[in-house]
């Protein structure tokens, strides 16, 4: 699926070469659905929520953090904060590649048995591309290593939609061998 969004983003570039580059300008929050397998047949479903942001620096350069907590059958939960930093490169009039690098902090909290804190390092690239002025479609790659807690690699994909100014909506999902996410999101832009 992410390879056609992508396929799609940079073949529909009649409508897109009116949009401007992706904006690095923003707060969000979102709220998803979340799918843990955690081996031997032990599956926990839960929800969650997340907030982020970025700021861009300079042309090319941006900043970011981000908090996500996650209730897996009322008995783990699962909290994640990172902060970094980025950068981007248009490689169409309308669509950036990005790569970014960031701290990791995450706790597990297992009801009953106590938590455990480690924190490690995130590596993120991939395609941010304006479909037109209000369509934005973004799929990447991303690497988490904690120290203890072991590493995972994920697919991310969706679409943020501008439905009135500064304000946009968006779709997501995230795919990893063990976890899968889907959610729904507000974004609240600060150059537009």
């Amino acid at each position: 699926m992410l390879r056609y969004a992508l396929i799609g983003a940079l073949m529909l570039s009649s409508a897109a070469a009116m949009a401007e580059g992706p904006s690095y300008s923003y707060i969000q929050a979102a709220y998803e659905e979340v799918d843990v397998d955690f081996g031997g047949g032990i599956d926990a479903d839960g929800d969650g929520f997340s907030l982020g942001g970025s700021v861009p620096i300079g042309d090319s350069w941006f900043i970011f953090a981000g908090y996500g907590s996650s209730d897996l059958e009322s008995v783990i939960d699962l909290t994640v904060l990172t902060i970094g930093g980025g950068w981007h490169t248009a490689i169409a009039p309308n669509t950036d590649f990005f790569a970014a690098l960031g701290f990791a902090d995450g706790e597990v909290d297992i009801s009953g048995f106590g938590s455990e804190d480690d924190s490690g390092y995130s590596l993120e690239a991939g395609i941010r591309s304006m479909m037109s002025n209000e369509l934005e479609l973004y799929g990447s790659i991303s690497q988490v290593d904690f120290d203890g807690f072991g590493d995972g690699t994920q697919l991310n994909a969706g679409l943020w939609y501008t439905v009135s100014g500064n304000l946009a909506l968006g779709l997501g999902a995230s795919f990893e061998d063990d976890i899968t996410s889907y959610g729904i999101g507000i974004r609240l832009y600060f150059d537009r």
